[in-house]
């Protein structure tokens, strides 16, 4: 007996899919560009959010498009660089906008992840912003 299923299934492997996980840090820092009058010249701590997006075809043997341990094996070492920290001082982000720590995951991901399609950075209640190529 054939699945009703089995048609779906084969279909469903050929489809582009765009997977994301979302990962969560605290940091401090402070806008070179403003005086220290200014509030964002002075330092100051945000949570972030960093959501990682892939886009792939669906593993057939395996059902996915990329293991989420994968992920987190390239994505965690670069959080714990930067969490609890004063991102000021870490190489990149001397300038640490959330247009320039979406730039750093970037280069920092992409070479690992060639099918990296999307990186955002948010701050909750705040705004953000996406990157990519």
């Amino acid at each position: 007996m054939v699945s009703k299923f089995s048609d779906t299934q084969n279909t469903n492997d050929k489809l582009t899919l765009i997977l994301f996980k979302t990962y969560f840090f605290e940091s401090a820092h402070y806008m070179p560009a403003f005086s220290k009058k200014h509030s964002y010249g002075n330092i100051h701590g945000h949570t972030f959010e960093i959501t990682v997006f892939v886009k792939g075809k669906k593993n057939p043997s395996k059902g996915w498009v990329m293991d989420f341990k994968k992920i987190d094996a390239i994505v965690n070492p670069l959080i714990r660089k930067i969490d609890h920290k004063l991102l000021n001082d870490v190489k990149g982000l001397e300038n640490p906008t959330s247009e320039n720590i979406a730039i750093w995951f970037w280069k920092n991901i992409k070479k690992k992840i060639p099918n990296l399609k999307e990186i955002e950075i948010n701050r909750p209640r705040v705004g953000g912003c996406s990157y990519s190529e």
